[in-house]
């Protein structure tokens, strides 16, 4: 599709039907024939070289036109799967309230890092200024923009909590969560909901437009790692600083990960926290109001300050960052 629009300049409508049919034709030969690797390591080094090369090839060639096949996935999701929340009626089975305490500490203020991509997000104003910005065609598009596709998240986190807590029930729901993870038990909940339209598709089709969804951030991500370093350490060949961090997310991807996973919610909601101090500081610079935007980020500092030192107080030492 990048090449097709980019390079060839062909009609947008028509490139788009063509990636659609190659894209779901491709899905189905993958349910028919699948790849067969039960070796974790081998799919996390695909997955780490697709991301260098996502990272380094301009965005209009490979990362756009990617998010638009993926985009067009969660959206034939979010309608089946609202299509099917009014044909099925599903009862909500999960209780309304479990206790202030969980496993991972008091509701408040655990919750405002345990949501990390909630209402407030640091990893959405570094996307929205690495990568959005530059696809722009206007600047006066960007408010339709950014607030369309938070509307869209809400709509889509709507959509996973009732497909969780309606199409399946309570206990079925624990089980799930603790056996197979929660993109799976996304996938079963969707199949149950949608099953007068998808049938027997509808679980695989929840997973497929999950994982479209979930992938969009390791691209992004890897690129946005690479602007940040390229910064930071004055490096200005793409290939070399994209090598670098490729190699360490894969130190990581070891099971390093495991000890710094537990404050990725609160580093996300500080650098939210950050964003919105720069912001306020363009305001109070231009003469403007700039409380609406202070206000929120003193609040964030505070909670996600409080959240990590209960969780460094609280976890095991052998856990502790």
């Amino acid at each position: 599709i990048g090449v097709l629009i980019y390079r060839y300049r062909l009609n947008l409508a028509i490139v788009s039907i063509v990636g659609f049919v190659v894209l779901f034709a491709l899905i189905i030969i993958g349910v028919k024939f699948p790849v067969k690797i039960w070796n974790a390591k081998v799919w996390t080094f695909i997955l780490l070289i697709y991301a260098y090369f996502a990272a380094i090839i301009p965005v209009n060639i490979l990362l756009q036109p990617r998010d638009y096949l993926s985009t067009a996935i969660l959206f034939f999701g979010m309608i089946v799967g609202f299509i099917g929340l009014f044909l099925t009626h599903p009862v909500i089975k999960a209780p309304a309230f479990t206790g202030f305490i969980t496993n991972k500490g008091p509701l408040f203020p655990m919750l405002m890092v345990i949501i990390a991509c909630g209402a407030i997000s640091g990893f959405h104003s570094l996307v929205s200024s690495g990568t959005t910005s530059k696809q722009l065609p206007s600047e006066s598009v960007a408010q339709r923009i950014g607030y369309g596709a938070m509307l869209a998240e809400s709509a889509l986190s709507i959509l996973a909590l009732l497909s969780v807590s309606a199409g399946l029930t309570w206990v079925t729901y624990l089980s799930l969560m603790g056996e197979k993870g929660w993109i799976y038990t996304f996938g079963e909940g969707f199949g149950r909901i949608t099953r007068p339209i998808l049938r027997g598709l509808g679980s695989f089709v929840g997973m497929t437009m999950l994982n479209a969804f979930v992938l969009t951030t390791l691209d992004t991500a890897t690129r946005i790692t690479r602007y940040i370093g390229e910064e930071l350490f004055k490096i200005k060949n793409r290939f070399l600083s994209t090598g670098i961090i490729v190699i360490f997310a894969g130190l990581l991807a070891g099971g390093v990960y495991r000890k710094i996973w537990p404050v990725f919610g609160a580093s996300n909601q500080l650098v939210a926290a950050i964003a919105l101090l720069i912001v306020s500081v363009y305001l109070a610079n231009q003469k403007k109001n700039s409380l609406y935007t202070l206000l929120p980020s003193i609040f964030m500092f505070c909670v996600t300050i409080t959240a990590v030192s209960y969780t460094h107080l609280t976890l095991p030492t052998t856990e502790r960052v």
